[in-house]
């Protein structure tokens, strides 16, 4: 179900955390909106969750500024601030266009950090051509997955780039560990992987993903349709963000939505 938030009367904190930053309140509200997901209960749901921050910029305020990382991922007026922050700071770095700007905003990379995408462009770039797939979308798993990170390991033991589960790794004649945590490795044989996925799946990218996260007997076991896990549904939405039209024009769009 698709709501509106009232901007009429944002709280005090999400309005000064946008003074601050001398960045539009309307446009923070939007960026929200363009995140969080689309089938939140309500209103209410929407205007009280925290705005999205990723990854690497709340560990880069924990570190430069002592807020818990905790914090930013929960806390309305504080997700606010460092939302406004990174988006001040997006801005300027694209020479103050507002709108590249935030296009930049979802996979923002903080000052003094490598740029890891350009580090592993070839290398994408390579294994999508061999595959036959968008780069784009690759870049886009890759960010959810691993935030450019080769030596990510997950809770459940998924590793490198593309967070592939050793299992998974060995139907592609891979098995040993230096070669999951490989960056060329690691991406040709995820790329492979959701080639492989994409043609089980009739080219459905969103059962794609589904299957890619959350393996293929899930997605047949919910009658092939994305399967009910929070953690599985914002995968799918994540990456679509990021792959599918420009994240600026998503912000514009959901604007309109006030």
């Amino acid at each position: 179900m698709t709501v509106a938030l009232d901007v009429a009367s944002p709280p005090a904190c999400v309005i000064q955390a946008a003074a601050d930053y001398s960045v539009p309140a309307r446009a923070l509200l939007a960026l929200k909106l363009a995140l969080l997901p689309d089938d939140a209960p309500t209103a209410a749901d929407l205007a009280s969750a925290a705005f999205p921050v990723n990854p690497s910029w709340r560990q880069y305020l924990a570190r430069t500024t002592g807020l818990r990382t905790e914090t930013v991922k929960s806390d309305l007026c504080w997700s606010a601030r460092a939302a406004a922050y990174v988006l001040r700071y997006e801005i300027n770095q694209a020479g103050g266009d507002f709108w590249t700007g935030v296009g930049r905003y979802p996979s923002s990379t903080p000052p003094g950090a490598p740029a890891p995408r350009d580090a592993v462009a070839p290398l994408v770039d390579a294994a999508s051509r061999r595959h036959g797939f968008d780069p784009q979308l690759i870049n886009a798993v890759i960010a959810v997955e691993s935030q450019f990170v080769p030596s990510a390991v997950s809770p459940k033991g998924a590793r490198g780039l593309m967070q592939l589960m050793p299992g998974t790794a060995a139907r592609y004649g891979i098995s040993t560990t230096t070669d999951l945590f490989t960056p060329a490795t690691n991406i040709d044989v995820g790329t492979q992987h959701l080639r492989g996925l994409w043609e089980m799946f009739g080219g459905n990218l969103e059962l794609t993903l589904a299957a890619y996260n959350a393996g293929e007997g899930a997605v047949a076991k919910y009658g092939m349709r994305i399967p009910p896990y929070p953690e599985t549904q914002n995968y799918v939405r994540s990456v679509l963000t990021l792959h599918g039209p420009s994240f600026a024009r998503r912000v514009y769009d959901a604007s309109l939505r006030f």
